[in-house]
């Protein structure tokens, strides 16, 4: 080809190398008068971390009282609901009552009472008080019933013996307390009260059943003074004893603390024998007319100690005394 130069190199550029994915690329500077960049001081890394921190840490936490607000609006209170109260046993000692409450739980989540606490004041005074195992389960959208017994002794509550003697047949009391229900949003505290009246129980009525002479001498009569307890209530009475001073015919001729009394039935009766020996030369016209058989005046005065309380005796009747 006339006129035409075509010029060719003596090398031919090589051609670009195809990158797979994963490759390693590493780049060399040709002129090594261009310096690399200098590694960050690890200073100014922590430097650089705190301040990032520190902005972010307020929007973290409103974020989280963000996210409580909303689960407390989202969260339904439980309910706590009166449903009944009864005497599991009544004696002179006492009463037991059972409360039961219904504890209801309107959320979606299950929860269970963390704590739980009472007191029951009986005219004006508080007479028990404790506290509930917690552990209870309320189930979610569904209710548990919350079941307690409370023991109130009557020797707690003040002028108990007067309000007995009285013929008051009931006691007015209110129990008032709460229960601390654990629920996502901590633990809520439920109040419960409650005013009712429990039926007293009445005491038992003495009188004086006879004389029985069991000897006789130059020196001293022995009699048995008969005591009869009986028992109006439908429980039976515990044991108990008799602090006492007897007097026959206007005479004081006894005192004695501790004379046993035994268990008396429910509705049932028990006689007691006190033992008392007259002397002759300080009473003798009464030894007289008991060894005679003749009546004699009884005035027995004291205290029955019976489950606790004091209960006063004061007893009179004429009755003979028999062999």
């Amino acid at each position: 080809m006339d006129g035409l130069w075509t010029a060719v190199p003596d090398r031919l550029p090589p051609r670009p190398r195809s990158i797979h994915p994963g490759t390693e690329l590493r780049v060399a500077h040709a002129d090594p008068a261009v310096p690399l960049a200098a590694p960050r001081a690890p200073g100014l890394q922590g430097a650089m971390r705190k301040i990032l921190l520190a902005g972010l840490v307020p929007f973290l936490v409103t974020g989280c009282a963000g996210l409580q607000d909303l689960a407390r609006a989202a969260f339904q209170e439980p309910r706590l609901s009166f449903r009944s109260a009864s005497v599991q046993a009544l004696d002179l000692d006492g009463a037991t009552l059972a409360f039961t409450w219904d504890v209801e739980n309107p959320n979606s989540l299950g929860v269970n009472v963390a704590r739980a606490a009472y007191q029951i004041e009986v005219e004006g005074t508080r007479v028990a008080a404790g506290e509930l195992p917690a552990g209870l389960s309320i189930p979610a959208n569904g209710k548990a019933p919350l079941t307690f017994p409370v023991r109130v002794r009557f020797r707690d509550v003040p002028g108990i013996v007067s309000l007995l003697g009285s013929g008051k047949s009931e006691l007015g009391y209110r129990l008032s307390g709460s229960v601390g229900v654990k629920t996502p949003v901590g633990v809520v505290d439920l109040p419960m009260s409650h005013a009712d009246q429990v039926r007293l129980p009445a005491l038992p009525r003495f009188e004086v059943d006879g004389l029985r002479v069991r000897s006789v001498s130059f020196s001293a009569v022995a009699i048995d003074v008969r005591l009869r307890v009986e028992n109006p209530n439908a429980f039976p009475l515990p044991d108990g004893r008799i602090d006492y001073a007897l007097a026959l015919a206007g005479t004081s001729v006894a005192r004695a603390e501790g004379a046993s009394v035994g268990t008396v039935p429910g509705g049932g009766t028990a006689v007691v024998e006190i033992p008392v020996r007259i002397d002759v030369a300080s009473a003798g016209r009464v030894a007289a007319d008991i060894a005679r058989g003749a009546e004699v005046q009884v005035e027995l005065t004291g205290k029955a100690q019976l489950a606790g309380l004091p209960v006063p005796l004061d007893v009179h009747g004429r009755v003979p005394a028999l062999r």
